[in-house]
């Protein structure tokens, strides 16, 4: 069975000033005891992380340590030098996405003024998945015949075959129709709609008869999944990032935001991946931890703002014992604290004065 994931509004936060989250996160380590504070980040690569990086490092006076892949893929051997430049270790990741939203998709201008979507590999990996649902959206087509609703189902969905590589959609008849077929039209088979798409769209009753309409948003996670052979022994970020979210793209491209759902369960997935690396890691049960994850979302390539989603804390000695924070939790531990002011001057910081 499918392990479902976080409720789409349970995400959906306010976001926070980077130096403000930073600020309250270094009065959380301090007031729990950290000492030789070794900053970590898992994000992706993209430039437009670079500046929120350096940022985290400046409060913690010590340039962070790097965890992560493109697509904010956590890489657990990276472990390996954190537990060895640092003592306790505090740790912020998370997927990230432009603040513009078009149709769905987070997009940010870079520098030379090309405006693209971003995160753009998660981008890219959705963008296949979301061509083949909305094409099955506008195929499917439904109308009102007297008192009842009627499906028509081409075949091409009906005679699915597997093609390799390529996504494919699979349509679960017994969730979207009820009974056998009623009749053979040039296209496809003619179905009564299932009751229970009936009664959670009653607005169908007000199609007209001669009209048949594309299903659309009808078309909802448990009624369909996607068919592609995935390479799971493939170690490029791109692969290893699809294997992870397959399971979940039904949920993700029928979300009226499904760019950012797609990076939201990305962070969720990479939060609870990292977690159990750390709760059965011997070398970093000597150490305080502390893990914030959520969204960063970049409205320019030199600025961003951050939604806290989840957070962990492992004090030192207690690794089956650590604290998970949902949502709401992270945030009302957030906001109580003071911001911490930096004793130093970036350029101090740096080195540079």
């Amino acid at each position: 069975m499918l392990i479902s994931p976080p409720d789409e509004k349970l995400l959906d936060l306010p976001s926070m000033n980077l130096m403000k989250l930073f600020g309250r996160m270094r009065s959380i380590t301090d007031e729990a005891g950290f000492t030789g504070t070794l900053p970590a980040i898992w994000q992706c690569s993209d430039e437009s992380q670079a500046i929120k990086k350096a940022l985290f490092g400046y409060v913690y006076n010590c340039p962070p340590i790097n965890l992560g892949q493109t697509g904010a893929l956590f890489d657990p051997s990276r472990w390996i030098p954190a537990t060895n430049h640092g003592g306790d270790i505090v740790v912020l990741g998370g997927s990230h996405i432009g603040a513009e939203e078009k149709e769905g998709i987070g997009y940010i201008q870079r520098i030379n003024e090309q405006v693209s979507p971003c995160c753009g590999v998660l981008h890219r990996i959705l963008n296949e998945y979301m061509e083949v649902y909305k094409r099955a959206t506008q195929r499917i087509k439904v109308f009102r015949d007297g008192p009842s609703v009627k499906i028509e189902i081409p075949y091409m969905y009906l005679f699915h075959e597997p093609q390799g590589d390529r996504v494919t959609i699979d349509i679960k008849l017994d969730r979207l129709v009820e009974g056998n077929s009623l009749s053979e039209t040039a296209r496809g088979k003619l179905y009564r709609l299932h009751p229970e798409r009936i009664k959670k769209h009653s607005n169908l009753f007000a199609i007209k008869p001669e009209i048949s309409l594309p299903i659309g948003s009808i078309l909802v996670p448990d009624s369909f999944s996607f068919s592609k052979n995935l390479d799971h022994t493939s170690l490029k970020p791109k692969d290893m990032l699809e294997a992870s979210l397959f399971d979940f793209m039904p949920e993700i491209v029928s979300s009226s935001k499904p760019h950012k759902r797609l990076c939201d369960l990305n962070t969720w997935k990479q939060f609870h991946r990292m977690t159990s690396h750390l709760s059965d890691n011997f070398d970093v049960e000597k150490r305080n931890v502390f893990v914030l994850a959520g969204l960063t979302i970049d409205h320019t390539v030199q600025h961003n703002s951050f939604i806290p989603q989840l957070g962990f804390l492992m004090e030192k000695g207690r690794s089956r014992k650590p604290l998970y924070l949902a949502s709401h939790e992270i945030h009302d531990l957030i906001s109580k604290q003071k911001t911490y002011q930096p004793t130093v001057t970036f350029l101090e910081y740096a080195g540079q004065s």
